[in-house]
């Protein structure tokens, strides 16, 4: 069952990757629909497998563990809606966060890595690939 719904969300997802238009992002060769594209196939083929090949004797995860789960699926969600707004950089320190935080990441390191890799990936992304990522409130490169 898992694996069907998985299935149907990947055909959604792959059928809205194929919608974007390219404004949000200056388009090049590959285009911004490539990725998303190609993340949704790959997902339709590992769900796929879990429809053929299921697993016999499934290991749940306690519902002590389901919050951290949903957490994460929440911020996900979040980061999505958020990126365009606030830009790249303060959504992806925001999520880094979050979900550092709640795997128990040790802070002095996690804040670090969460405010540096951010803005490392967008001035590869905006200067060397020239793939522009939202600015947002941060400005751009």
């Amino acid at each position: 069952m898992f694996g069907l719904v998985c299935i149907a969300i990947a055909i959604w997802y792959t059928f809205e990757a194929r919608t974007f238009d390219g404004t949000a992002f200056k388009a090049g060769p590959v285009g911004p629909k490539t990725m998303p594209t190609a993340l949704g196939v790959i997902f339709g083929v590992l769900a796929l497998y879990l429809v053929v090949k299921p697993d016999p004797e499934p290991d749940w995860p306690s519902a002590k563990a389901s919050w951290p789960i949903g957490l994460v699926l929440l911020s996900s969600y979040l980061y999505g809606r958020l990126i365009e707004p606030i830009g790249f950089i303060a959504a992806s320190i925001a999520i880094t966060l979050v979900i550092g935080l709640l795997f128990r990441a040790p802070v002095r390191k996690l804040v670090p890595a969460a405010v540096i890799f951010p803005i490392v990936v967008a001035y590869i992304f905006n200067n060397w690939l020239e793939l522009h990522l939202p600015d947002g409130w941060w400005g751009g490169f």
